[in-house]
């Protein structure tokens, strides 16, 4: 089979399509035909070096990942031949505390696809049976964002960032492939959602997707006064954060007392600096999230199937057109997420 295969990080990142052999089927195992793999921005640092620690050697990259299950181990019994599916972000135990808990993604003896073992850039796949989650008849390429983006967001705003029906939410990023789905999943829990972006040309494509007014950010304005305005000097209740330190100082100083702001990266590698008496005296939290555990994509796969999400892909390609796709990420080009076609 063809894979994708990291041979050295770095910002010209050697990326090589190889030959490799095909997963041997195991009694708990399924193999997938990968039909998507989304390209996430922890893909892109595991590419330029940012990410080492935890890294597989020559690692297939990808764990955003939807296929249809061509084999099926002996002890399989919930899986059939044919069966669409997508895996979760994490290779899990089942067994610790966190898998019985639901969050699977912080197993205590979980491996990442893509970078503590090999992920979806490549045709096949071998996953055990408790890290799938069927998606029916739902389109295969757009159910390769279920896990992430669309789980990791309904994790981040519902469970970490308790967003309510009264709230006001605003997103920071949100032509990215975090934001435009934060968008779309704090829609279907508040008619309060506030959108920015720094790119001039997602703003048509952002209004698309959702409904919520999207401003255009540039250097020479504060967030902080639309929100403040649009609040009527309340401020948000939950931010949604998808760049990082650039607009950690925003994030804080525009929310309402008791408000939450959820870091969900760095794009810039920055370290952000914040007022503190804003978080003090308003009794605010500044929350981390990442990932989503089964139940979180169990909920993206509802969503899409009764059209409250739209799952945006904003381009596809062949796996040995990595590098355009890999440059087209780190310069911000595109809207929603791209996606890789084995």
């Amino acid at each position: 089979m063809k894979g994708l295969i990291l041979k050295e990080p770095g910002q010209s990142p050697d990326i090589r399509v190889l030959d490799l052999p095909e997963p041997t089927l195991t009694p708990n195992g399924v193999i997938i035909k990968v039909a998507a793999a989304g390209l996430c921005h922890h893909d892109i640092s595991v590419m330029d070096g940012t990410l080492r620690r935890g890294t597989k050697v020559d690692v297939i990259l990808g764990h955003e990942i939807s296929g249809t299950v061509v084999d099926i181990g002996s002890e399989i019994r919930e899986f059939r031949l044919g069966d669409q599916v997508v895996t979760t972000l994490t290779a899990s135990c089942g067994e610790c505390g966190s898998c019985v808990s639901g969050d699977d993604y912080m197993c205590e003896f979980g491996l990442g696809y893509g970078h503590g073992i090999d992920g979806g850039f490549s045709e096949y796949i071998l996953v055990q049976e408790k890290n799938l989650v069927n998606v029916g008849d739902l389109d295969l390429v757009q159910s390769a964002l279920l896990s992430c983006p669309v789980g990791v967001c309904i994790k981040a705003l519902i469970d970490r960032g308790s967003l309510g029906m009264d709230d006001t939410c605003v997103v920071f990023g949100s032509g990215g492939g975090l934001g435009i789905h934060a968008l779309q999943v704090a829609q279907t829990h508040t008619s309060n959602v506030i959108g920015f972006t720094s790119s001039p040309s997602k703003l048509e494509e952002i209004g698309k997707y959702e409904a919520s007014p999207t401003f255009l950010l540039d250097d020479s304005l504060d967030p902080t006064d639309l929100v403040m305005a649009l609040t009527e000097d309340k401020g948000a209740d939950v931010i949604f954060n998808s760049v990082g330190s650039k607009f950690l100082k925003s994030s804080v100083s525009s929310l309402s007392h008791g408000g939450r702001v959820l870091m969900m990266g760095e794009l810039l590698g920055g370290n952000g600096s914040l007022n503190t008496s804003d978080l003090l005296f308003k009794n605010g939290s500044v929350i981390g999230s990442t990932g989503a555990g089964k139940p979180h994509i169990q909920s993206a796969v509802n969503m899409v199937r009764n059209g409250n999400v739209v799952p945006v892909v904003g381009g596809m390609f062949p796996l040995h057109d990595i590098r355009e796709a890999f440059h087209l990420m780190k310069n911000k080009a595109s809207v929603g997420r791209l996606v890789l076609i084995p």
